[in-house]
């Protein structure tokens, strides 16, 4: 899943929990919102060495806001890294004529 963010923030969010009786562990609301995990939301859980990995299906695109900036989380469309580099070049471009008028 690729996450676009015009201002980019890193945050890790560690939580502990239990596990029930019945082998369900329960995902902290902040963490579902933030990872727009809601009922019935696929998810994909993977062992990776020691550790498991929850996360939720990327065939399953999700909006949310971040800091009150739209952010649309889904796996890239076709052309997405010629549209990356084709903004990289233009500001390239723009930056430099400011420079040099």
């Amino acid at each position: 899943m690729v996450i676009i963010v015009i201002i980019a923030r890193i945050s890790f969010m560690i939580n502990k929990t239990k596990i029930d009786r019945f082998g369900r562990v329960v995902i902290p609301k902040k963490i579902r919102q933030d990872l727009g995990i809601d009922t019935d939301t696929r998810i994909i859980i993977e062992k990776e060495g020691d550790s498991v990995i929850i996360r939720p299906d990327s065939d399953d695109p999700f909006i949310k806001e971040i800091d009150g900036i739209i952010v649309v989380c889904s796996e890239p469309t076709e052309g997405f890294n010629d549209f990356i580099n084709q903004e990289r070049e233009n500001r390239i471009k723009r930056i430099v004529k400011d420079v040099n008028p």
